[in-house]
């Protein structure tokens, strides 16, 4: 399995296992909203996004790579005028994902650290505001 599929499963089992998180979302604890790249066409918001960035870049050693690391963006994404409850559950994002251990298959997890916020609106064709706010987390692992 490809460094960037870990990364995805991780991801998405920390993120949907976040009650914190899947509390405030339109599917709650029982169907979490969390999907990888974009939700599907007509998902009630708030919902939560990830996508790969800037895919893994290996850091190599004499014998082979040392560890893996990808930058990822994780959002909430809330029809709203107000980017109040973005921002609530882009908290909770945070609280799941900067420092606890993630876990992945075929890696041992050294770190997901929050690099950049995110915080943009978006005007949909018929007017509709979404609030689109977040961050970019860089993950790196170490190769079992």
């Amino acid at each position: 399995m490809s460094f960037q599929n870990d990364c995805d499963t991780a991801l998405y089992t920390a993120l949907s296992a976040s009650t914190a998180v899947t509390s405030l979302l339109s599917g709650g604890t029982a169907s979490p909203q969390v999907w990888r790249a974009v939700a599907p066409q007509g998902t009630t918001t708030p919902y939560v996004v990830f996508a790969a960035q800037s895919p893994s870049i290996p850091r190599r050693v004499l014998s082979g790579v040392a560890y893996e690391s990808a930058l990822y963006t994780v959002k909430a994404v809330v029809q709203s005028n107000s980017a109040s409850l973005a921002g609530t559950i882009a908290s909770r994002i945070d609280a799941a994902l900067d420092g606890p251990t993630l876990t992945f298959a075929g890696h041992a997890h050294m770190r997901c650290s929050r690099v950049q916020d995110i915080d943009y609106p978006e005007i949909a064709p018929d007017g509709s505001v979404y609030q689109h706010r977040g961050a970019i987390y860089r993950i790196d692992a170490d190769p079992t």
